[in-house]
């Protein structure tokens, strides 16, 4: 073959990738959240395909999925799976790293393009509101006393709510029993039936309840005291200097063409800049934070040492 030929083809190829991002997309996106429905993962994701169908801002709809499990690694080996796809995302961040290391599996950053992030999601800490716990103080206490008594929801294993539930055994020296559930919904359901004494789930799950007055936040780990919450002091204010949240990013499959790449990087830029995403950040009082492709991927790479670290103090990290 000539180089003729070869550049021929090479000027085809490329003429037919800008073909297909100036089509794109032809059908449905496929939007997988990683956790069951009514979780904070599929409240945001199912946010997004609502601002893009409203906005008009793809000429297709984008259709959310559950795929629920193993702490975000079903989810997260569906979609490596669809290399080349760019057909299908996926709302994540740090369970793309936590998900290899702590199971094994071949679904790591190398396995995903990242798009942006566009929000962190903070946790929190609450109790029902007829607990016995009426202050943060009282809760660890009791943890201390009685070390793995206190059972509080989480969701993904090594995930926001189990790291900081970990930071405060660290800081304090109590023992707390975690119960993992698949979604933060089902995590807040059973704390306030009083099958577990508290959840440490996302900030925006839990509001609601917090307003009907059926669940008491002890604390929320944010950097500084929340404007729309003064009375909820911060954990460090507390004495506890542990900052929790889920940043709300989202990836597709790896190798997908650049071109397409960018509609969904720009897609999420314009949701992030919607007045309808705006007004769900601040209900639900989301830290604010913007992300491109870029950042977002040297985020997750910054993130990986510490995370490693921890997940081994949890004994969580899969034994090589």
């Amino acid at each position: 073959m000539t180089l003729q030929h070869i550049t021929a083809m090479a000027c085809a190829l490329l003429a037919t990738a800008s073909a297909i991002a100036q089509n794109y997309p032809t059908r449905p996106i496929e939007l997988v959240s990683p956790t069951g429905a009514g979780g904070g993962s599929d409240l945001v994701a199912r946010m997004v395909a609502d601002i893009v169908a409203k906005e008009k801002l793809l000429p297709q709809q984008i259709i959310v999925q559950n795929r629920a499990g193993g702490g975000g690694a079903v989810g997260q080996t569906y979609v490596a799976a669809k290399r080349g796809d760019p057909y299908i995302f996926m709302q994540a961040a740090t369970t793309i790293l936590s998900v290899p290391i702590r199971t094994g599996l071949d679904v790591g950053l190398d396995k995903f393009t990242p798009l942006g992030a566009i929000g962190v999601d903070l946790n929190s800490l609450c109790v029902a509101v007829d607990s016995p716990y009426r202050t943060l103080k009282e809760f660890i206490a009791a943890a201390r006393d009685k070390p793995n008594t206190i059972s509080v929801g989480i969701t993904s294993p090594g995930g926001n709510a189990h790291y900081l539930m970990h930071r405060l055994e660290k800081l304090t020296g109590a023992r707390f029993n975690k119960v993992s559930f698949k979604s933060g919904a089902e995590s807040v359901t059973a704390t306030m039936g009083g099958h577990i004494q508290a959840t440490a789930e996302n900030l925006g799950e839990v509001l609601g309840q917090v307003e009907l007055k059926k669940l008491r936040l002890l604390g929320v780990p944010s950097a500084q005291r929340l404007a729309a919450l003064p009375g909820v002091p911060t954990l460090k204010e507390q004495g506890y200097d542990i900052h929790a949240g889920a940043l709300r990013g989202f990836v597709a499959p790896a190798a997908i063409p650049r071109d397409t790449a960018k509609v969904l990087e720009d897609t999420l830029a314009k949701v992030y800049k919607s007045a309808a995403w705006r007004d769900y950040m601040t209900r639900n009082m989301y830290e604010n934070v913007y992300m491109n492709s870029e950042e977002f991927a040297r985020w997750l790479t910054d993130q990986k040492p510490e995370l490693t670290q921890y997940l081994t103090e949890m004994g969580l990290a899969l034994k090589k």
